[in-house]
Parts: C-alpha cells; structure tokens; sequence
C-alpha cells in the first residue's frame, strides 16, 4: 500500500476510520455555514445562492447541492488516501473548476481554518483524549495535502 504524499500509512487508516463519524449530521452544510459566518463575503462567490439570506441557506436547493457536491469530492478524497497519483489527479482537477473564481490563498487558508476546526471537534472522544489528539494529528497533514493541492491548482497561472 502506497502512502499519500505528506501522510504515513497510519495516519492514512486513522484518517479513513474516524471519517464516518466525523462527516455525520449535515457536516457539509454545518462547513459552508461556519465559512459564511467568519467570511460572509465568501458568500459573494456562489452564485446560486449569494444573496440568499443566511437563516435560509439550509433550505435553500443551491446551496444543499453545493454542500452535497463538496461531501461527495471530499469523500472520494478520502477513499483515494492510499493512491496517491489518483488522489492528486482529482484535487488538481478539483482546482482547475475553481480557477475561474480568481480565489486567492487567502481563501483557501480559511477555507483550511474552518475545516481543521470542524473536524477537530467532530473527532469522536470514545477512547479518551490520547486518541483525539492522535486522530487530530492524523488529519493535519490530510487537510493541507488536500486544500493544499486544489488551492495551487486553483491559483495556478496559465501560460499559452
């Protein structure tokens, strides 16, 4: 089994095996949610829903699709830990859609803020704090290898 670049095996497994718990009970919509509050101008970016009001985002179509779309490309990230070229070749991928919307690093850094946030207090305490603080450590470099590759992908300047 290969490892992903940046992330060992274990930390691979740990990552895969908390995941379930983690992205359970509208984990998506709860990120964009939690993004939109500490960067409301973020909002701005999608169309389909930038000016809808922020007490009606949960129920709004758009923006339950989008929440849906990033839970599926995050879930194929995940699945995909132990091939790294597939891997890298998604979130590349991933990044040249997003190029269109000119983010900049800075968008990306709180999008990995906000992330990281979330999934730390997702981690499931069920074997004490030793266990959270590994499955914490786990996901660090697995949240700036994915964020990272799609967020270099994404700002990536083209040349003709």
């Amino acid at each position: 089994m290969k490892s992903s670049r940046f992330l060992n095996e274990s930390q691979a497994a740990l990552v895969k095996q908390s995941w379930p718990m983690i992205v359970s009970n509208g984990f998506w919509t709860s990120f964009y949610t939690n993004l939109f509050k500490r960067s409301p101008s973020y909002q701005l970016q999608f169309d389909r829903f930038a000016h809808v009001p922020f007490e009606e985002l949960e129920s709004n179509v758009h923006f339950l699709a989008h929440s849906f779309r990033t839970g599926f490309a995050f879930n194929a990230a995940i699945g995909l830990l132990e091939t790294p070229d597939e891997l890298h070749k998604i979130l590349v991928d991933l990044g040249e859609k997003h190029r269109k919307f000119r983010l900049t690093a800075e968008h990306f850094e709180v999008v990995k803020d906000v992330l990281t946030s979330m999934i730390e207090d997702r981690l499931p305490a069920i074997d004490g704090p030793d266990r959270v603080e590994l499955l914490a450590e786990a996901w660090k470099p697995c949240i700036t290898l994915v964020i990272g590759v799609i967020m270099d992908s994404a700002t990536a300047t083209t040349v003709n």
